[in-house]
């Protein structure tokens, strides 16, 4: 296997990877933030917090199949194949990641301002983060392409 085929697959994981880590990272310090704040809501805000990184780790999850898939197919894809499959899962699991956590940190910014709203502001934030995760997944198609058809 050319180091093309390693460097896929490091870009695969390890921008989805960083990415989500970011995110995650955010929306983990914005809940302790709101907790500190308003001590009331730890409960809420602890499940809204594991919720939330559920939603965001999708993308490393993609971009770690994308890596597996790149490295068991090998020297059945080209170095420009495994490159193109782990920049599409790897920038576009970056962007959804750090989009995600941002989107429920300011979601847990709402819910202190007015936490009678809560139930509505999650409920809203979910259908968010489904449309910011179609990116994830359009990426996640076009690397599974780039591998097995192109």
């Amino acid at each position: 296997m050319g180091i093309e085929i390693y460097l896929g697959a490091g870009l695969a994981i390890g921008l989805a990877g960083f990415g989500v880590s970011i995110g995650e990272a955010k929306l983990g310090s914005k809940s302790l933030e709101v907790v500190g704040k308003n001590p009331d809501l730890a409960s809420y805000m602890r499940s809204l917090t594991i919720l939330g990184m559920a939603l965001v780790e999708s993308a490393a999850i993609y971009g770690l199949i994308v890596a597996i898939l790149i490295l068991v197919t090998g020297d059945g894809i080209t170095g420009m194949q495994a490159l193109g499959a782990g920049l599409a899962i790897g920038l576009a699991g970056f962007g959804v990641g750090w989009g995600e956590g941002e989107l429920v940190a300011s979601s847990m910014d709402a819910i202190l301002r007015n936490p009678a709203n809560k139930e509505a502001i999650r409920t809203n934030m979910i259908l968010y983060l489904a449309l910011v995760e179609s990116a994830a997944i359009y990426g996640l198609i076009i690397a599974i392409l780039t591998i097995f058809v192109f």
